[in-house]
């Protein structure tokens, strides 16, 4: 089968990707949207070329998956556009370099160089991701699979590389038999297709039902659904803070033992300098904790804001959780701790401080982790909290800077692969949605939808199993990545 080198077949083919990343129940465009740039790298040969198809590539791609970042409510128009095409444009880099690396393998091994391209792909993916600029795994190819829950149980061994390398595999076994249509191929391929869902049936758990009564937690997310713009409006903090206690009242008159309020649920600094707020949320709680997300700064000789959150109780604040991993841009601007002039620079930003400290929260002998926001599309984040004891995740989230789809979907959905990497029950509590509950399986028991004011509640079963993602991390991916730095290398000595 031949294949043009065009332009519009790499367009097409970024575009088919990124549409599979979107909330419209289309993964599956992903198991065969990869063809076409399997085809041009089949029949272009300088690197030149090679360049151009990932630049081209990539920017389709990304551009589809993250159009929506000029529409952010913190921002002008203008310079979310501007964001937008720079984000694009820093993006596709990855492609370019993974174009750069399979053409140095193609020179090589000129009739199986797409046998590697699997391997080349999860290891600049991963690379990708310990970038924080890059967005992290926001953009991975794993995300397109999250409508197959049965599929994505692989996550508990591989994490999400596991499942980004399969989609990959099977766009080139569809090529290998295009290319070469034998019917050992087409057997090939129906195997490898088939066996990911035969094991995640098999890693499906069933750990709870044992589990007793005096060990579960009784918890209830509160969704305010305050916009963005009214959110920090001066002298609506006691509105705002009305709202959240209004919405909570039924958690409380229930005796529900956990209430979850989103990030910055308040704009008051309920910690310093506000004892009337605190006091009265601290005279509505009752016998119910409470864990919300808080603005906080510290005077230890030079003052530094943070985007936190907050375990209290009715006597007391138990403990202060300080987000660990920042916003690029959105919270601080990058490199701003090696030049602190880069501080000054007003984009509409937030400058705040990262945190330094995994903080769990215990809640009726449960032990949680929280974290904030971002937070929630980092694989390793999740599990370091986990091996240092968490039973249940808390993802506390605001997300109202964006107001319509597909933003709030994207980032609402990667929280089931953090439930299934570790096997961890999951809450969501969002300021205008999507807030959810996730059990270890990765089942959404219960969801508030976007742009909705409300509250659910529910009993957690906590669950203490350790996985092999849990104690081994991302070994799949660093495997991949010393495959390909072999085959790449070999290419290298054999060119010179």
């Amino acid at each position: 089968m031949r294949a043009l080198y065009s332009p519009l077949a790499l367009i097409i083919s970024g575009f088919l990707t990124g549409l599979a990343q979107q909330p419209l129940e289309l993964g599956w465009l992903a198991w065969f949207s990869l063809l076409p740039l399997l085809f041009v790298f089949h029949r272009i040969e300088t690197f030149k070329h090679f360049l151009i198809t990932g630049f081209i590539w990539g920017c389709a791609y990304f551009l589809t998956v993250i159009f929506w970042l000029a529409s952010n409510l913190g921002t002008t128009f203008t310079f979310g556009v501007i964001s937008l095409i720079l984000a694009v444009l820093f993006c596709s880099l990855n492609i370019v370099l993974l174009c750069f690396l399979t053409k140095l393998v193609k020179d090589k091994y000129e009739n199986s160089w797409f046998w590697l391209f699997p391997f080349i792909w999860t290891s600049v993916e991963y690379v990708r991701n310990l970038d924080i600029l890059s967005g992290g795994p926001w953009t991975s190819l794993a995300n397109t699979q999250l409508d197959f829950l049965t599929l994505a149980q692989n996550a508990e061994i591989t994490g999400v590389y596991g499942i980004t390398f399969w989609v990959v595999c099977i766009n080139v076994l569809i090529f290998n038999y295009l290319i070469r249509p034998f019917p050992e191929h087409y057997t090939a391929g129906i195997i490898v297709f088939i066996f990911p869902w035969i094991t995640g049936l098999w890693l499906t758990p069933d750990y709870t039902d044992n589990i007793e009564d005096d060990s579960k937690l009784s918890v209830s997310i509160v969704q305010p659904n305050i916009h963005q713009k009214q959110k920090w409006k001066p002298g609506l903090a006691s509105k705002h803070l009305q709202i959240l206690i209004d919405e909570s009242r039924p958690a409380i008159e229930d005796s529900i033992e956990l209430i979850i309020w989103p990030e910055t649920s308040t704009s008051a600094y309920l910690l310093q300098g506000n004892d009337f707020f605190l006091k009265w949320i601290q005279s509505e709680l009752s016998r119910s904790n409470l864990i919300a997300g808080i603005t906080f700064y510290s005077d230890d000789g030079e003052r530094k804001y943070y985007n936190s959150a907050a375990h209290i109780e009715k006597d007391t604040v138990n403990s202060v959780y300080h987000k660990l991993r920042l916003v690029p841009v959105g919270e601080y601007i990058p490199f701003s701790n090696y030049f602190p002039s880069l501080s000054n620079i007003d984009l509409g930003q937030g400058n705040f401080s990262s945190g330094t400290e995994y903080v769990i929260m215990e809640v009726n002998g449960v032990k949680c982790a929280v974290m904030i926001c971002f937070e929630s599309t980092m694989p390793y984040l999740s599990r370091e909290f986990v091996n240092r004891g968490a039973e249940l995740l808390i993802f506390l989230v605001n997300d109202g800077w964006y107001e319509n789809p597909p933003q709030p979907q994207q980032h609402a959905k990667q929280v089931v692969y953090r439930a299934i990497e570790n096997r961890r029950p999951v809450l969501r509590g969002t300021n205008t949605g999507i807030s959810l509950i996730v059990d270890e399986r990765g089942n959404i028991s219960h969801k508030i939808p976007l742009n909705e004011r409300g509250a659910v509640q529910s009993v957690i079963k906590p669950v203490n199993y350790s996985t092999f993602y849990t104690r081994h991390g991302d070994i799949f991916a660093q495997l991949n990545v010393l495959i390909s730095i072999i085959f790449i290398l070999s290419s290298i000595i054999k060119r010179k």
